[in-house]
């Protein structure tokens, strides 16, 4: 995002340069921003290319409903857990 603002600034430069002043700074900041512009559209491009999931930003999968499945695992409290220990000896 910063990336913009440099090549914001290099083609106002370049644009007023080549107004005002011509010559040197056209010569100079015209390719400067022009290369700018092309990394930041390359990376803009490589950015969005290695976010994962679909372009859409849709998935085929449907959403969880509310309800959990079981897991294997029983649910206990550390109390209920002492109280089986103490029942055990």
């Amino acid at each position: 995002m910063w990336f913009y603002v440099i090549v914001g600034a290099l083609a106002i430069l370049a644009i007023l340069g080549g107004i005002a002043l011509g010559g040197v700074f056209t010569i100079v900041l015209l390719p400067l921003a022009l290369i700018a512009v092309v990394g930041a559209v390359a990376y803009s491009i490589m950015a969005r290319a290695s976010q994962s999931g679909p372009a859409g930003g849709t998935d085929e999968r449907p959403l969880p409903s509310g309800q959990q499945g079981s897991s294997g695992q029983v649910r206990t409290s550390p109390e209920a857990l002492a109280d089986a220990r103490r029942a055990q000896q």
